[in-house]
């Protein structure tokens, strides 16, 4: 075995190496995205300016899986010939990268002769066939499974998540022990520079360590210290906040696991990243990397409808570029964009759904005039730019909105509740026999290039369990989820009726856009990656509404486009109403004192959706509209409704 460069690690050890160096590239683009802050002490001392502060690279691969995927060399080498291209200063692997045995060397043989440094992360299916962590430090050149690393002014601490805790645990173990932890806990006390922590299982979120909890209570404690906690395993895009702590899941090199007799669904090309980190900013920068899939997706063959699937539902292929900012107290995502492939696409459709809160609510005791209300309206919508609306709560509006903005419009009476705007003309626009007009319409929009997208309006009864009993600790996630039996059965109608079912059996050639105000929260808002979240996003609630629309086949391009689940992406949507207000059954929002203050501070949740189903049709970027455009923030009763608008723009790709 050849390996060109063999550092020492030590459990309680120090290595320090002044790497060659020349000025870094900077990643990408700038990335536009959503910022999420959240409140963190930073020691000057840490961060202080210093020249001899440079700016950190790693090359980052996880879950090669070298020996199990197929094409697992191939993607190596391109992983390792992209690093050839850039300025790094170490390489690192995540774990589950290759057996460590003589059949499979040639993985880590390649990998150590790449760069004089790399970090190598011990995963769980390094023990597959009685291999042991002997194995690994024979074949990867390393002397511990868990340790430190110097790299000029950041501090990378390595974790080994395989130790055995609980002897009732079921399949891989999964745990830090003891020992391991006391060490960790020395190493952030003794820290005197930004802490990178690598692992392969997750530390927070589905599928993390057995002692997850103890973990990120440590972490908590040093958070001033840590940049970020980075993890292979999950197969998934993910980022997740814990206490003002920042977790990212890697996604894999290769495919998502999906079990059964399809095994696993591949990429099309291999994922790998680069993080760049600037010690004295706090800054980590990752950059993005897209694939498609190879062949089905875990959609196509229905994994998600398994009682035994994944809790992680937002499921890419792409590693998404970030930006996480310690000084600045600040996590940037940029929406994950699907590869094109041989298809050109150059045209966009911006989608809108927005409940105006009837006939805009003319009441002047907690909201503004009609007519302010109305002018208001159509500057948003005017604003955002959006060439289909989907309105809900219309009543008497829609010929005045129409007018002002020379858009085509279907409702199915001047009263109405629902309405469909279209900047481009409207056919099939018959009634849904057997459905309620109030609760469904449908229209077909008509692109100028000749493409057709089906859109149906929807408002699903706001009766039953209301969305406000979300903060309602005394009840318990079981009777919350009950309380949408009678939305689940009109959506079950919906989704039945042969209209629609013919309309998704077409969906390749005419995409299909359901659209509405559904007045409940969604699963993928309430999972155990959210449970320790103070923002109602506490509860894990299998909500059947939104199961039923993503077993039927449609992605939440609201959640899909930001997925990680951090404040201002809950993309919470109602109610825009703040603490000066309190809404009572029969009367909506009544003012607790005589001049309630107009702040949004206190929505209760996501109940207002657009999805999407169909080949031609790529969701790129979704936002909530909680301002008009004179404002620079979320503030009521300027703001119209008491429902957040929800815009998505898509990708058309050409007949």
């Amino acid at each position: 075995m050849h390996i060109a460069f063999q550092p020492k690690f030590y459990r309680g050890g120090t290595m320090t190496h002044q790497t060659r160096r020349t000025a870094l590239k900077k990643i990408g683009a700038t990335i536009a995205a959503t910022c999420a802050s959240f409140s963190l002490p930073v020691p000057a001392q840490l961060f202080a300016s210093d020249n001899s502060k440079k700016l950190i690279r790693l090359g980052v691969i996880a879950d090669l899986h070298g020996g199990l995927a197929v094409d697992a060399e191939t993607r190596l080498d391109a992983f390792l010939e992209a690093m050839k291209e850039i300025e790094i200063d170490a390489l690192v692997q995540l774990g589950d990268f290759a057996f460590p045995n003589l059949k499979h060397q040639m993985f880590a043989d390649k990998f150590n002769a790449a760069h004089e440094n790399k970090i190598h992360v011990i995963g769980n299916h390094e023990f597959d066939f009685k291999l042991t962590r002997e194995d690994c430090f024979k074949a990867w050149g390393i002397e511990s499974a868990y340790y430190r690393r110097d790299l000029d002014s950041l501090r990378l601490i390595v974790l080994d998540g395989n130790e055995t805790g609980s002897p009732t645990q079921s399949g891989y173990p999964s745990f830090i022990g003891d020992k391991q932890k006391d060490w960790l806990e020395a190493e952030l006390k003794a820290a005197d520079r930004p802490v990178l922590i690598l692992s392969h299982q997750p530390l927070a979120g589905p599928s993390a360590i057995q002692n997850a909890t103890e973990i990120q209570e440590l972490f908590t404690s040093y958070r001033e210290k840590i940049l970020l906690c980075l993890n292979g395993h999950s197969h998934v895009d993910s980022l997740l906040q814990v206490d003002g702590v920042n977790y990212l899941h890697i996604n894999s090199a290769s495919y998502y696991w999906v079990g059964g007799e399809t095994r696993m669904t591949y990429y099309n090309n291999p994922l790998f990243t680069t993080l760049t980190i600037d010690p004295e900013k706090a800054l980590v920068t990752v950059e993005a990397s897209s694939s498609s899939w190879k062949g089905v997706s875990p959609t196509d063959i229905g994994y998600f409808d398994r009682d035994n699937a994944s809790s992680e539902t937002i499921v890419v292929p792409a590693i998404r570029g970030r930006e996480v900012n310690i000084q600045k107290n600040e996590v940037q995502t940029k929406p994950f964009i699907k590869e094109p492939g041989n298809s050109k696409t150059n045209r966009s459709l911006k989608v809108m759904t927005w409940n105006i809160w009837g006939r805009l609510n003319q009441d002047p005791r907690y909201t503004i005039d009609e007519e302010t209300a109305r002018k208001r309206t159509i500057d948003i919508i005017r604003q955002s730019g959006a060439d289909i609306i989907a309105m809900i709560e219309t009543y008497g509006s829609a010929a005045d909105i129409a007018n002002a903005l020379n858009f085509h419009h279907y409702t199915p009476s001047a009263g109405a509740n629902l309405c469909i705007f279209s900047r481009y003309p409207l056919t099939d626009i018959e009634p849904l026999a057997g459905l309620s007009s109030f609760s469904f319409i449908a229209a077909t929009v008509n692109l100028p290039d000749g493409q057709k997208v089906r859109v149906y309006d929807i408002w699903l009864t706001s009766g039953g369990r209301h969305v406000v009993e979300v903060k309602n600790k005394e009840l318990s996630d079981r009777d919350f989820c009950a309380g949408d039996d009678l939305r689940f059965d009109q959506l079950q109608k919906f989704l039945a009726h042969d209209d629609f079912q013919m309309r998704i059996a077409h969906s390749a050639d005419t995409p299909v856009i359901v659209a509405g105000d559904f007045n409940c929260v969604s699963h993928l808002d309430h999972t155990r990656g959210t449970r320790h979240s103070k923002l109602n996003q506490a509860r894990i609630l299998p909500i059947k509404v939104s199961r039923a629309m993503h077993k039927a086949g449609f992605s939440d391009t609201y959640r899909q486009s930001n997925p990680d689940i951090l404040e201002p992406t809950l993309g919470h949507t109602w109610t825009t109403v703040g603490m000066g207000y309190q809404y009572v059954s029969g009367q909506g929002f009544v003012p607790v004192k005589k001049n309630p203050e107009p702040e949004y501070r206190d929505p209760y949740a996501r109940i207002d959706y657009i999805y999407s189903m169909g080949s031609r049709l790529e969701a790129i970027h979704s936002t909530v509209i909680t301002h008009h455009p004179s404002q620079s923030e979320r503030s009521f009763p300027e703001f119209p409704s008491d429902h957040a608008a929800v815009l998505t723009e898509f990708r058309i790709r050409k007949l």
